[in-house]
This record gives C-alpha cells, sequence and structure tokens, in this order.
C-alpha cells in the first residue's frame, strides 16, 4: 500500500541505496508498468505473478529463497546466465525434447552454428548489463587503477562442438559477457562454487534446487511446458 511504501522508502534512504522509482499497487499486479518505467525484467518471489508477468509477455523470473553471505570488501556485481531458454530462445532445447537424444542435438546444433538463435525472454536485460560493461571497460582503459564492478558470465550445459551456435547468437544479440562456461555435463555447482554469482538465472529448476547461491528462475519454454502439465497431473 502507499503507507507501507513510505515505511519502505524510509529504510531505503536508511540504508543509503539508490532506489528513487517504486510502484506500491496495494497487492494488484504491477508487471503491466514495466515499460512505462522502462524496465527490462519482473522479479519476483510471488511464483504465481511470475507466471502471470510471463504469459503477458513480459521477462520475468522467480526469486529463489537461498543463503545470501554478502562481503563487504568485495567491490563486484557478479551475474550468472543459463543459454537456452534465459539469453536466447529454446530453439534447441525444443530439438533435444522432441528426440531426446544428444546426437540429434549436436548434429542440430553443428549445422547451425552460423544461424544466431532468437533472443530469450531476459534478452534485454543482459544488453542493458553490456551496455554498462562497454562504459566500464572504455573507463577502464582510460584509467588502469578503476577496479569493474559488472562481471557476467553465461554457464551452460552445452560442450563442443555445440558451442558455436552461443558464440554466434551473442554476437548477433549484440550481447557481451566476461566468462562462458561450457560445461557438457559437469555439475553447474561447481562452478558457481567458485564464480560466486550474486545471482544466477536458470530456466530449468532441477539446476537450481539446492544451489547454494541466489538464484532466479525463469519459466519459459518447452522444459517449463512440460513441468507445468506434470504438475497439473
Amino acid at each position: 500500500s502507499p503507507e507501507t511504501g513510505l515505511r519502505i522508502f524510509r529504510s531505503i534512504a536508511h540504508y543509503g541505496l539508490k532506489i528513487e522509482r517504486a510502484v506500491f499497487s496495494s497487492g494488484k499486479e504491477s508487471f503491466s508498468y514495466l515499460p512505462a518505467f522502462n524496465a527490462s525484467i519482473f522479479l519476483s518471489a510471488n511464483e504465481e505473478d511470475v507466471r502471470k508477468a510471463v504469459a503477458a509477455g513480459y521477462a520475468a523470473g522467480t526469486v529463489l529463497k537461498s543463503p545470501v553471505v554478502d562481503d563487504d570488501n568485495d567491490v563486484q556485481l557478479r551475474l550468472g546466465f543459463d543459454f537456452d531458454g534465459v539469453v536466447a530462445d529454446d530453439e534447441a532445447e525444443r530439438c533435444f525434447q522432441a528426440h531426446n537424444d544428444l546426437n540429434e542435438f549436436r548434429d542440430h546444433e553443428v549445422r547451425l552454428a552460423n544461424s544466431p538463435l532468437a533472443g530469450g525472454p531476459i534478452e534485454k536485460f543482459l544488453k542493458h548489463l553490456s551496455y554498462f560493461q562497454r562504459l566500464e571497460r572504455k573507463k577502464k582503459k582510460a584509467d588502469p587503477t578503476y577496479q569493474r564492478i559488472l562481471n557476467t558470465a553465461i554457464i551452460t550445459a552445452r560442450s563442443a562442438p555445440a558451442h558455436e551456435r552461443v558464440v554466434t547468437t551473442l554476437k548477433s544479440l549484440g550481447i557481451e559477457v566476461d566468462q562462458v562456461f561450457f560445461l557438457g555435463g559437469i555439475c553447474k555447482q561447481n562452478i558457481l562454487n567458485v564464480f560466486k554469482p550474486h545471482i544466477f538465472f536458470d530456466d530449468q529448476m532441477v539446476h537450481l534446487k539446492n544451489l547454494g547461491s541466489p538464484a532466479v528462475h525463469i519459466p519459459f519454454g518447452k522444459i517449463n511446458e512440460i513441468q507445468n502439465n506434470e504438475n497439473k497431473q
């Protein structure tokens, strides 16, 4: 409510956060205001609100409960992203689900290695981050003492020879990231334990269960359609 909002803004001021805009809608859905605020993603701990936002065509994700240990001496902000169904659409995932054959999936991706995938649900969000990263690289070049803040990584279960389409797609979308991990079956948690993201985005809950990092589930694509149908049954 607006009354609650007053306390929230006082808390924001108390902690010195640079937040000036907000919507207090007394419990009504607020994701429809994203374009008005030029916001690129809707995040909420309310799974039902997120599903409604996705159904309405907005980029949205469910913030999962997870332990957070913040180091005040750590100046970086690290963000990790799955690729298929998150940064890119889930065309490749649909191919795998249709054939349930890893070799067929790899052959499909090798044939289309030079054909970029369409953007996924959080393409716009990552594009905005890439813009700020380019500014940081420019500042670092002008001032070698500058410590960059943003650090982004793609962490995908893909491996060679299905890796080339990832690079092709990122170039086509105009997205630059600092690191890409092609895991090919290695547990993502092993990488996340080292990378230590402040938030990690993935479309599959199987990769997010018992995760030791703050995480967001993106309920998008074929894999989530299958999961939703199974839950209804």
